[in-house]
């Protein structure tokens, strides 16, 4: 393993080149858990920095992804269309079940920030909910949502049992929405999320918010998914 420090191209770019090489290539296949950076670094002959930087940069397309403690591996090659995980409706009657299990259910005062987010007073009611998102019957996300409760009388736990917020919001509702606007990042799993997901506490975790607004701009719902990244590649395919 040689890199040209002569060459104009940062050497964290080479590190990274020769890596993703290995990836793509198959010569290092899903679940392929990496030399450790100690070691790239000697095998580079590069700082250790150099190294962090190239697996940064792999985490973040989505070809690697860490376990504290354990080390750096290659991402399993199933891939997730993210618009599939924070969709907004059903595109299909085969897309109907959404499988979820509640963990839990409850109104609570809106304070400060979504109180300024909805539009609404402090002590006005928000649901709160929280639920994770089952495929096949294994945990893939944490989501938690926060909608007004005064616009969704009568709203019921029931009423979203193994199906989308969306759903809800267009057909029992009559919400005319308009767009959604998603936020990403990533987290360190703690000990509740590590526990919910199957995952090793420390483990890289995908977030995404969700902010959703009406045909008069009004928002009506804040969620927040909380994703383990091993088992997927995640993408976003846009229509041109």
């Amino acid at each position: 393993m040689k890199i040209n420090k002569s060459l104009s191209l940062p050497l964290y770019e080479q590190v990274k080149q020769y890596l993703e090489e290995k990836i793509l290539s198959r010569e290092w296949d899903e679940g392929f858990r990496l030399p450790t950076e100690k070691e790239l670094a000697q095998q580079f002959n590069v700082s250790n920095i150099t190294i962090k930087r190239a697996i940064h940069e792999l985490v973040n397309i989505g070809l690697l992804y860490r376990q504290s403690g354990k080390g750096t591996f290659v991402i399993r090659r199933n891939e997730q269309n993210i618009s599939k995980l924070v969709t907004l409706r059903n595109e299909s009657w085969e897309d109907y079940q959404h499988p979820h299990r509640t963990l839990s259910f409850h109104k609570e005062e809106a304070g400060k920030n979504l109180s300024n987010l909805f539009r609404i007073g402090p002590e006005d009611d928000v649901y709160k909910i929280n639920r994770i998102k089952l495929q096949d019957d294994q945990p893939v996300a944490i989501e938690y949502s926060f909608i007004p409760a005064s616009l969704f009388p009568d709203f019921q736990v029931s009423t979203i049992e193994n199906d989308l917020l969306y759903n809800m919001f267009q057909e029992k509702y009559d919400m005319k929405l308009d767009k959604a606007k998603i936020y990403f990042n990533t987290i360190l799993a703690d000990e509740y999320e590590a526990n919910l997901l199957k995952v090793p506490i420390g483990e890289q975790l995908i977030v995404f918010e969700r902010f959703t607004s009406t045909v008069d701009q009004w928002i009506i719902e804040y969620s927040k998914f909380i994703l383990k990244q091993e088992q997927s590649r995640y993408f976003l395919e846009v229509q041109l």
